[in-house]
């Protein structure tokens, strides 16, 4: 409750006048500024390389809070904290980590993610981006879609193929720069929450071979860290969720039809209940398992999407119940119901879409691998 508190003390005394005006990259850049000085940014990260060293249940919390708040700081506390630096975190060298952690939990610099491809989307090792060393140099061909921040950020962990197997064993990671030679991307898709996403190029793109933070056969690390990342994009979800819920709350003690308050109608009172119900089952499924984590903040990956899945489908039908309490205001954009329905909609596709998820589960219940490749 300290770290909720905080979080909100902050954003009213601090953050909320940020956030009158037009919203563009120097705004972002300039609120991720203000949460590095308050102490929002690299919640979870080592406290050598510059963060604060909180478990990953506190870090997610705080991105819970900020998210409530506001969707762009959930993003950027998210994105500082359990995003793409995790991975540079835990398996990056020391120079790496002075390079890209340090200056990121100052909010100096932001990292986005390059994993989806044109060809290659739940089945991510299908992908073809490729990377190979050239003395000092490693060169990039291929490209990524779907990918958020790039227009704030300065660099994108890529996922790439360093072998020629076709295998996961291929794949490891580069931090490349956006100012590197080869390197361009899109004007940007808007998706239903009105976020930019980014196509990313890689036309012999030229990376120092010092960014190359895995060269492949670790992809399995790659996303025993990623498992975070999924879970920080979860406690959005909630975050969103909760909102919807506590103005559709508000709502209906103000509101009168008939005389009455809408919180007097039983079939109202009922959605609330359900609401109540299953936002509270969404925090404690997320709370597990950010809380089992190991030792340096891997979630258990069942327990991850066990909480990915009932999360996003509770978050979902919170936020439609709460526009339908609304009724038609509720559907306009007038009130912040549609946008939080587009903010959490998106979790039941990234980070792996709900279906890949049921079925990593049913593989861990089963206790055997379930393969989806289609057989020769």
């Amino acid at each position: 409750m300290e770290l909720t508190t905080a979080g909100r003390e902050i954003y009213e005394r601090h953050l909320r006048p940020m956030l009158d005006g037009p919203s563009g990259p120097e705004k972002t850049r300039a609120l991720r500024l203000a949460m590095a000085e308050h102490g929002l940014l690299g919640l979870n990260l080592p406290e050598k390389q510059g963060g604060l060293g909180l478990p990953l249940l506190d870090t997610l919390l705080v991105t819970q809070t900020m998210q409530h708040c506001h969707s762009s700081l959930g993003g950027i506390a998210h994105r500082s904290s359990t995003g793409a630096v995790g991975a540079i975190a835990e398996y990056g060298t020391e120079d790496q980590q002075e390079r890209f952690v340090r200056p990121l939990c100052e909010g100096k610099i932001g990292i986005s993610i390059g994993i989806t491809e044109p060809e290659a989307g739940s089945a991510a090792t299908a992908m073809k981006t490729r990377a190979r060393i050239e003395g000092d140099e490693v060169v990039l061909n291929g490209r990524k879609q779907f990918v958020s921040a790039v227009n704030v950020n300065h660099y994108t962990l890529v996922y790439c193929r360093f072998g020629t197997t076709g295998k996961a064993s291929d794949i490891g990671a580069v931090i490349v720069p956006h100012d590197a030679p080869g390197f361009s991307h899109s004007s940007g898709t808007v998706n239903m929450a009105d976020e930019l996403l980014f196509e990313l190029y890689f036309d012999d793109c030229r990376v120092p071979l010092s960014n190359v933070l895995i060269d492949g056969g670790a992809f399995g690390k790659l996303i025993s860290v990623y498992n975070a990342e999924r879970l920080g994009s979860i406690s959005r979800m909630v975050g969103s969720a909760e909102a919807a819920y506590d103005y559709a709350l508000a709502y209906s003690k103000e509101r009168k039809q008939f005389n009455r308050e809408l919180s007097d109608f039983q079939g109202i009172q009922w959605m609330l209940a359900e609401m109540r119900v299953k936002l509270d089952a969404a925090k404690l499924l997320l709370y597990r398992a950010a809380a089992n984590a190991s030792a340096n903040g891997l979630p258990n990956p069942t327990e991850t999407s066990i909480a990915k899945v009932f999360v996003s489908q509770a978050a979902k039908q919170i936020c439609d119940d709460a526009i339908q309490i609304l009724g038609a205001n509720g559907y306009t954009k007038e009130y912040p119901l549609v946008h939080r329905y587009a903010e959490v909609r998106g979790g039941s596709i990234y980070g792996g879409s709900l279906q890949i998820h049921k079925n990593m589960i049913a593989s861990a219940i089963l206790e055997r691998p379930i393969s989806q490749w289609k057989r020769d």
